[in-house]
C-alpha cells in the first residue's frame, strides 16, 4: 500500500509541475498583472482583461512598440521618450494602468461611439462597459483601443491628432499577430 501511495504522489506532482510551467509559458503578462487594476464586473471586467492580455501581447513585438515613434506628447516629446521615463516595457505600463467603470459618466452616457477615453497624462482609462464589449465580436479592435489609450496615458493629447489618426497609426503598427 505505501508504494502506490508514492506512486500516485509523484504523478500528481508531475502533473501541478507540468500545468505551472503550461501556464508560464502560454502567459506573456507580468508577475504583477492581475485584476487589481481592472475595476469592472461582469462581463465588461473579464472583457477588458481579455483585451488586456491581447494588447500586452502586441506590445513585445518591436513593430508595435513603433508606433511610440509616431507621436508625440503635448511637450514635443516622442513617446518613446515619455516610455523610456518609466524604465519598464509597454507592456507593463499598460498592464499598470486602472480601468475603471465609466458607465455613469456624461461621456459614455451621451456618445455611443466612445468605449474608452482618458486624459492625457492619466493612468486612469475609463471604460464604457457597454460599448466595450459591443465594440466587436473579436479581441483585435479592444486590444487596438487599449493601446490608442496607452498613448494617451503618456501624454498624447489629441486633436490633433484625430482619434482615427491615432487608432489607425496603432491598427498598422500593432494590428497584425
Amino acid at each position: 500500500m505505501p508504494r502506490r501511495k508514492t506512486g500516485l504522489t509523484l504523478i500528481a506532482i508531475v502533473v501541478l509541475v507540468a500545468a505551472g510551467r503550461a501556464a508560464v509559458a502560454q502567459d506573456p503578462a507580468p508577475a504583477g498583472f492581475g485584476r487589481r487594476h481592472i475595476f469592472l464586473t461582469g462581463m465588461a471586467g473579464m472583457t477588458v482583461a481579455q483585451a488586456l492580455r491581447g494588447a500586452m501581447q502586441r506590445l513585445w513585438r518591436p513593430e508595435c512598440q513603433q508606433v511610440f515613434e509616431d507621436f508625440t506628447d503635448q511637450a514635443g516629446r516622442t513617446l518613446t521618450t515619455s516610455l523610456g521615463a518609466t524604465a519598464q516595457s509597454p507592456a507593463d505600463v499598460l498592464a499598470g494602468l486602472y480601468f475603471v467603470d465609466g458607465d455613469d459618466t456624461v461621456r459614455c452616457r451621451t456618445d455611443r461611439l466612445v468605449a474608452a477615453f482618458t486624459t492625457p497624462g492619466s493612468r486612469v482609462i475609463h471604460v464604457c462597459g457597454r460599448q466595450f464589449i459591443k465594440l466587436s465580436s473579436q479581441a483585435k479592435p479592444r486590444e487596438i483601443l487599449l493601446i490608442h489609450e496607452l498613448l494617451h496615458s503618456l501624454g498624447l493629447g489629441e486633436n490633433p491628432p484625430t482619434s482615427s489618426r491615432i487608432t489607425a497609426a496603432v491598427m498598422s503598427r500593432c494590428g497584425s499577430l
